[in-house]
């Protein structure tokens, strides 16, 4: 479980109806190696990826009333920021992939070209061979029909 889920599993934790939380009452109760900016980050940055999952009531000097909304014990059960996290790792990881394939068929893409670019150069060179051979049997042809006369 990392940290966010922790805070939000504090928050729903608690005895009381209505909970209200401070970035310092999270702070001293769950993180008290971390200073209060780093648990305001953490409660921030849940509120940007799922804003549904906590309230700010009101805000006071700084410090910020926050409440667990009825969304965040279903949110954990379904694996919470770590599943989020671990999902979004993998379509990162997925992303890369697929940037490697499309290279690796950018640069064959490329190898190809070049080496039809070489087939179509020597296919024009045998095709004049075969044109002035052509003119030749023509040529010897109509030599020895002259000469046949």
């Amino acid at each position: 479980m990392n940290k966010k889920d922790l805070i939000l599993k504090t928050m729903i934790s608690s005895g009381e109806i209505n909970p209200y939380f401070t970035y310092k009452s999270l702070n001293d109760s769950l993180f008290p190696e971390l200073n209060i900016d780093q648990v305001k980050f953490l409660i921030d940055n849940i509120i940007l990826k799922r804003p549904e999952l906590i309230n700010r009531i009101e805000s006071i000097l700084d410090n910020d009333l926050i409440q667990p909304t009825g969304l965040v014990n279903d949110f954990l059960k379904n694996g919470g920021f770590t599943e989020l996290e671990k999902q979004e790792k993998e379509r990162l990881i997925n992303e890369n992939k697929l940037k490697d394939l499309e290279l690796k068929l950018a640069k064959s893409n490329i190898a190809a070209n070049k080496l039809n670019k070489k087939v179509a150069k020597r296919n024009r060179r045998e095709t004049i061979i075969n044109i002035i051979l052509g003119l030749l049997n023509i040529g010897i042809l109509i030599w020895q029909l002259l000469k046949a006369e």
